[in-house]
């Protein structure tokens, strides 16, 4: 395991990657116990993230990356209650050459200003 697998791995804030078709193609600790805390199920690697988000919620993603794969917005976040506070959760797109390989989302516990 390479150094930064080890960080992301272990990292305090809860990290989701997803490809651009929302399949989730890396978890981390954080991300596992966070979800379990949300009450929200069967987070795993290879699953769709349309099982775990409402149908408005998967249509606002799909504007988000489709900006993301027009190059039209760098990043994307917003707020949620979580069960100790608020949640900031922060969409960053990464690509593969000109197209959109994914999103890496963080769940930051907190407010981020």
């Amino acid at each position: 395991m390479s150094d930064a697998t080890k960080a992301w791995d272990n990292l305090n804030t809860a990290v989701v990657v997803s490809d651009p078709d929302f399949n989730v193609i890396y978890v981390n600790q954080r991300a596992y116990e966070m979800f379990e805390l949300l009450e929200i199920p069967g987070l795993r690697v290879g699953m769709n993230m349309a099982e775990c988000h409402k149908p408005q919620t998967v249509e606002k993603l799909k504007g988000i990356y489709k900006a993301f794969a027009e190059k039209k917005i760098k990043l994307h976040y917003y707020t949620a209650d979580g069960p100790e506070g608020t949640l900031t959760i922060v969409a960053m797109p990464f690509y593969d050459g000109d197209a959109l390989g994914g999103v890496v989302e963080l769940v930051v516990e907190g407010g981020l200003a």
